[in-house]
């Protein structure tokens, strides 16, 4: 038995009233945003208000950070000229690190030879996987 509640038959009563009141909630919202989305379905200006009202629950900052870990000194920094640095080496370099993790395509293979047919590795590959 839950806490807060006299006995057993008085937590299954409150279970069956809150999954029905649960169940009433997701109807009636479904419906209004139905309706919300129904009224605008003409004007994308109004649509897209309405679907980020909808995602966007966080306030979003425009202030900069206070502070920012400077990995060479291996501590925190509020100079802003550190700061700048900071983010420059990191914008610059993100590219190209993140370039580098893909790999290479299949499709620029040289041909193999197979009961004397040239094919490519790729379309190897896509026959092998039939």
């Amino acid at each position: 038995m839950r806490s807060g509640f006299s006995s057993q038959k008085a937590y299954a009563k409150y279970k069956k009233y809150r999954n029905k009141v649960t169940h009433l909630l997701e109807i009636n919202k479904k419906s209004y945003y139905q309706s919300q989305f129904l009224s605008c379905r003409n004007d994308s200006g109004k649509m897209w208000k309405l679907i980020n009202s909808n995602i966007s629950s966080k306030e979003k900052s425009s202030c900069p950070p206070e502070k920012v870990f400077d990995p060479i000194k291996l501590n925190y920094t509020s100079n802003p000229e550190v700061m700048s640095n900071i983010f420059n080496t990191y914008f610059v370099s993100i590219g190209q690190q993140l370039a580098s993790k893909i790999p290479p395509p299949v499709h620029h293979t040289y041909p193999v030879k197979v009961n004397g047919l040239k094919i490519h590795l790729c379309y190897m590959i896509l026959l092998l996987r039939r």
